[in-house]
């Protein structure tokens, strides 16, 4: 199989805390880490969401890191992830050159909560002391004072795709490797909770009353989350004498747009995608160890994504969906679960799919209910979003055989 891009350092931050470690040893324990609604918003439907710990405006941490203004609710969900990354990305721009490292980042609301703040404040949510600003809404609102702040000097760019966002920015990072436009690349994502994502979800009678149960019989629906997650790929990390943390070793995307919000009933687009990835890492589906699904807990996603699978898969292969840890952190929810991946090729672990029992056996998965340790050598993570953008990102271990 193809060599791949290797990862050399990972961040994250999401429900379950706001730094490596401790979202690793709760994810891996299987934690609970969702909140009644009410702890953020006044809503007239229950739900629960995945709420980041911690206060939330985050100005002030922003000033001392010598940031300019970002908004308030994004720089929350960034800052654990930027400052966890920061030594390892200068570190790299100290090793290509600072035009050398690329800035790619993604999100689907990006500054939309301030936005909303401004036009209904809410005494519990103020807005931040430099006030607002239309530019501040935008997805790419904080790359910049990010991209500054870490000392990249390269391209910087933004991508939204909805849901599979932060691996669609993950293709267009490695495209600029390969092209000979950057060494190495930060590859961020982030997206922050707010009224209109909520409501929207709930419009369309995508949003649970209780936490997600993704595959199970009973479910009814996404637990929303924020979270951000951030990778570093470089051109080529032994040299530098660094040693990756994994290998992404094929990514494969496709668009069926079959509806605006709704996936193809054949799971079309995901078939082709997870086919792309296999291909490109040059594996067959019996040499994948588990895949890391996309698993939103909805009726209709949960059932095309598990007849996709079947149709690739040869055999009934282990899966596991990690926003019943995490919620669906929207545009980050592909790198929030490649993340997790890397740690459970690390570990030897699967992590658990809470909530799964009883699964719904029509839909013919394996999923992994309990922690489960396994010898392991590749994942395959989905991340597919509205209008039937799909991706697929194959994972490996450092220790899997290249060519």
């Amino acid at each position: 199989m193809t060599r791949g891009h290797p990862i050399t350092a990972v961040a994250i931050a999401n429900c379950l805390g706001t730094d490596n470690r401790t979202v690793f040893e709760r994810a891996f324990a299987g934690a609970d880490a969702f909140s009644p609604a009410g702890a953020c918003y006044e809503l007239p439907f229950a739900t629960v969401l995945g709420i980041m710990p911690g206060p939330l405006t985050s100005g002030a941490a922003w000033s001392a890191q010598g940031l300019d203004y970002v908004p308030t609710r994004l720089a929350t969900v960034l800052s654990p992830s930027v400052r966890q990354l920061r030594p390892a990305v200068r570190a790299a721009v100290d090793r290509w050159g600072a035009r050398r490292v690329a800035y790619v980042f993604a999100s689907s609301t990006g500054g939309l909560e301030e936005t909303e703040r401004s036009l209904a404040p809410d005494p519990r949510l103020p807005l931040s002391g430099a006030g607002y600003r239309y530019v501040d809404h935008g997805i790419d609102a904080a790359s910049a004072a990010v991209a500054h702040h870490l000392g990249v000097e390269g391209v910087c760019m933004a991508i939204s795709t909805a849901c599979s966002s932060s691996f669609n920015a993950l293709a267009s990072a490695i495209r600029l490797i390969d092209g000979g436009l950057a060494d190495a690349a930060v590859v961020g994502s982030a997206d922050s909770l707010c009224r209109t994502t909520i409501f929207g979800f709930h419009s369309l009678g995508l949003t649970a009353p209780t936490a997600t149960q993704p595959f199970a019989r009973d479910r009814a629906g996404i637990t929303l989350g924020e979270g951000s997650a951030y990778v570093l790929i470089e051109r080529d990390a032994e040299a530098t004498g660094r040693h990756a943390l994994g290998w992404v070793t094929g990514i494969g995307a496709a668009s069926d747009a079959f509806h605006h919000t709704s996936p193809h009933p054949e799971g079309i687009g995901g078939q082709i995608c997870m086919r792309q990835a296999l291909d490109r890492a040059g594996l067959t589906p019996n040499e994948i160890d588990y895949v890391s699904a996309h698993g939103t807990g909805t009726r209709l996603n949960d059932a095309v994504e598990a007849a996709a699978v079947g149709q690739v898969f040869e055999r009934r292969v282990p899966m596991t969906a990690t926003k019943s840890l995490t919620g669906h952190t929207l545009g980050s929810a592909g790198l929030t679960a490649l993340i997790l991946a890397v740690e459970s090729l690390r570990r030897q672990e699967i992590p658990a799919t809470l909530r799964a029992a009883p699964l719904d056996d029509s839909l013919g998965v394996a999923v992994v209910g309990e922690p489960t340790r396994v010898r392991m050598q590749h994942v395959l993570v989905n991340a597919f979003g509205f209008g039937g953008s799909n991706v697929s990102v194959v994972v490996s271990r450092p220790s899997a055989e290249r060519s």
